[in-house]
């Protein structure tokens, strides 16, 4: 594997994994907000206190990612213009 299909297999699996951990964000916040729906949905796997601690936790992760989603890219970017200009 060359260095662009590394690096774009990585940007890959940030982008997937920023999707899935902001649906759980969104679902947990759904389900304290909303816990009677979302208890019956889930079939009374995602409780309301189950939910709460779920969302408290998730921040770290989604923030992470998202920095990681917004900046590498823009690093890539400048060191290919950088090697362009070479």
């Amino acid at each position: 594997m060359g260095k662009p299909a590394v690096l774009n297999l990585i940007r890959k699996i940030i982008q997937w994994l920023l999707l899935a951990v902001t649906v759980l964000f969104l679902l947990t916040g759904f389900g304290i907000s909303q816990f009677r729906v979302v208890e019956t949905v889930t079939f009374g796997w995602l409780s309301k206190s189950w939910a709460f601690r779920l969302h408290d936790n998730l921040w770290i992760p989604l923030v992470i990612l998202l920095a990681l989603h917004i900046f590498l890219p823009l690093v890539f970017k400048k060191r290919r213009v950088k090697e362009v200009e070479l």
